[in-house]
């Protein structure tokens, strides 16, 4: 369970990262992350539900840990909706860009 519980972590630091990468024209990156972030928060809210499990894996408390598994799981939320916004809106700008040419 601990060695899972790592990956998750290794995993939501990867998605940070190409997060941090990310450009506004680069509307293939903002639907890839849309999608991984928004199935990385719903692991990370399994991982809230089973705090009880985790904090004794990690030695703190169940308070403690909850709040840190709540804030990977917010980050990563606030990832899918600002990747999804960046997507929809390079979308519509490629869409009308050929609109245009006609």
């Amino acid at each position: 369970m601990l060695e899972e519980l790592k990956e998750d972590i290794k995993q939501f630091n990867d998605t940070l990262e190409t997060y941090e990468q990310l450009e506004t024209e680069d509307i293939d990156l903002a639907y890839d992350l849309a999608k991984q972030s928004l199935l990385l928060a719903n692991r990370w809210n399994e991982i809230m539900l089973d705090s009880a499990k985790y904090c004794t894996l990690v030695e703190t408390s169940r308070t403690l840990f909850e709040k840190w598994a709540y804030h990977k799981y917010r980050i990563l939320m606030t990832m899918h909706e600002f990747s999804r916004v960046t997507w929809r809106q390079g979308k519509e700008e490629y869409k009308n860009g050929f609109i245009n040419e006609e």
